[in-house]
């Protein structure tokens, strides 16, 4: 797993690459921590490159959204491919966290 973050004017862009495992969970969960601490409330997390996700790392979503929305601000999932989109509706998480089809679109 590989993440970035592209600071914008009110929204940080996270970025996702790769396969994110049950060992890469904690690793999320504390970079976003660290995003929301230094301030950052309005998320869009771009997932276009994540090939991969166990459900364990969807919750490090579901926690961050619920940390964001307390604080005033917002999570959004960007670009999910069809494998990914598959999992996300299956749990129903895309009732929760609005998700849209590019960064560009998110960030509207």
């Amino acid at each position: 797993m590989e993440l970035s973050v592209d600071k914008r004017t009110k929204v940080a862009v996270v970025t996702i690459i790769g396969s994110v495992d049950s060992a890469d969970s904690s690793d999320l969960l504390e970079f976003l921590n660290e995003l929301i601490e230094a301030g950052d409330t309005c998320l869009v997390i771009d997932v276009t490159g994540m090939d991969f996700i166990v459900s364990m790392s969807l919750g490090v979503f579901v926690r961050t959204y619920t940390r964001l929305r307390s604080a005033g601000g917002f999570l959004r999932l960007a670009g999910p491919q069809p494998f990914i989109l598959q999992m996300i509706k299956t749990i129903a998480l895309d009732r929760l966290i609005p998700i849209y089809d590019s960064v560009d679109q998110a960030l509207q």
